[in-house]
């Protein structure tokens, strides 16, 4: 009976242990199967390029600091439109005499405007990015998602704008709208200022 009963744990035994080893992926196929999620370098520069006419393109040092001008100045160009539109909603409700209204926009559109102007008069974010960085081909690629993701925001912009323009006559979803426009450039101010700390750490020449 006993030599039995030590025959049965004998056999038992190799389940618990086949079990512990069973296989997982490892951590280089984890790593590929992200890496797999990105878009090629062509195509990612090729998206971003749709959003910004002639981009050179990161790769050469010599072209970054003129592509990083060019995209901040598409940039600058559309959010400038949207304080356009802005200013004319505030014409229409001075000449009504709604200045309560007039006062809300004018918040909004400050705050607008001091994001336009990093984009445009500034070297806001270049040298933390782009100064001597050695960038291989997933780090191009990072910066042009990245990149085609803020240009990508714009087009909220555009919508809140519009949503501002329709709620003109009414100061309660005037407010809310502005509300909403407000909290989007504080969010692309975030995400932008973000975008020099993507590659901390990155070796330099």
């Amino acid at each position: 009976m006993e030599e039995q009963a030590s025959g049965q744990g004998q056999t038992a035994s190799p389940v618990p242990a086949t079990q512990a080893v069973a296989p997982g992926p490892s951590l280089g196929d984890r790593v590929h199967e992200f890496e797999s999620h990105l878009p090629s370098l062509n195509e990612a520069l090729s998206t971003l390029a749709s959003f910004v006419p002639g981009f050179a393109g990161y790769k050469s040092t010599e072209d970054r600091r003129i592509a990083d001008k060019q995209l901040r100045a598409v940039i600058g160009e559309r959010l400038t439109n949207v304080r356009g539109r802005l200013d004319a909603v505030v014409d229409t409700l001075s000449r009504s005499g709604s200045l309560d209204g007039v006062a809300l926009i004018d918040q909004s559109s400050r705050r607008l405007s001091r994001l336009i102007d990093r984009m445009r008069f500034a070297d806001y974010g270049y040298a933390a990015v782009f100064d001597r960085v050695q960038m291989g081909d997933a780090e191009l690629a990072k910066i042009y998602a990245y990149d085609t993701a803020l240009m990508g925001e714009l087009g909220k912009f555009e919508s809140s704008v519009g949503d501002v323009e329709q709620a003109a006559a009414d100061a309660t979803a005037l407010r809310s709208a502005l509300a909403k426009l407000d909290a989007l450039t504080a969010e692309f101010d975030r995400r932008f200022e973000g975008r020099k700390h993507l590659f901390d750490g990155l070796p330099t020449p």
